[in-house]
């Protein structure tokens, strides 16, 4: 009889351990659910009625993220403190945050389609870069010169127009007359390489570049985007470049 009853306790025991995880899980969400209803009534009173955002988690304890339209902040459950900087999980070295920017980076970027680019295409394509370039900007001309360097590390290059001098401007000029060209990557190739090509005009996706650049923070030429929202700025050689990728394992 003891045996038995000593045997229904170590079941007892054993099924209460296994659904233990699962209970804490329901227990956590429901508190959570719970922070985020009470941070949600206190924003309502913080913020102008009509502003639209959404309230998630994060990893740390009673600190939530409040995403807007095109930014984010950190408050806590309480909604007395709003923190602006990076969550890094100590322990893997993650910067979580740079996660999230590169996920908004994203969403901006889709705004611009495969149609709204000049592909340089990698024969072994590893990654997609997209260039926001300048025509009259040096450093651009040199990231230019280099293209079948970034092609042979399988780098394929998308080009979005960001003339800095502004709409209107010579240089917005010549990228017009590149979008326009009967052969928009011969017309590019010859610009960049210093001569003129004819002067057209048309519909173009010029400003739509410009606009998704001034929502990225993009100010100078040329920058370079990735297909995980990485951003890097200025000019890198392929063979460097490729490293660079290759040690953030964006690329084999």
């Amino acid at each position: 009889m003891r045996i038995v009853k000593y045997s229904l306790n170590i079941l007892f025991l054993s099924c209460l351990l296994v659904a233990s995880p699962f209970v804490l899980a329901a227990d956590t969400d429901t508190l959570a659910n719970a922070e985020i209803a009470k941070l949600k009534q206190r924003l309502a009173i913080m913020f102008p009625e009509g502003e639209n955002y959404t309230v998630t988690e994060t990893p740390v304890p009673g600190l939530f993220q409040v995403d807007f339209a095109d930014s984010f902040v950190y408050i806590t459950a309480d909604g007395q403190y709003a923190v602006k900087g990076d969550i890094i999980n100590m322990r893997t070295n993650v910067n979580i945050t740079d996660k999230k920017r590169a996920q908004g980076r994203l969403k901006s970027l889709s705004a611009i389609t495969e149609k709204d680019v000049i592909t340089y295409p990698a024969k072994n394509k590893k990654i997609s870069m997209t260039v926001f370039t300048d025509i009259d900007c040096g450093y651009c001309r040199r990231l230019h010169s280099d293209m079948n360097g970034y092609n042979e590390q399988g780098i394929e290059v998308r080009y979005a127009f960001y003339p800095r001098a502004g709409l209107g401007s010579n240089s917005h000029q010549k990228a017009t007359s590149v979008w326009c060209a009967d052969d928009q990557r011969k017309a590019l190739d010859t610009i960049k390489g210093g001569s003129k090509i004819e002067t057209r005009n048309c519909d173009t996706p010029i400003v739509k570049h410009m606009e998704v650049a001034n929502k990225l923070g993009i100010s100078s030429t040329p920058t370079l985007m990735f297909d995980d929202g990485t951003v890097l700025p200025g000019y890198i050689p392929p063979a460097r470049l490729a490293l660079i990728l290759k040690q953030r394992r964006m690329i084999p």
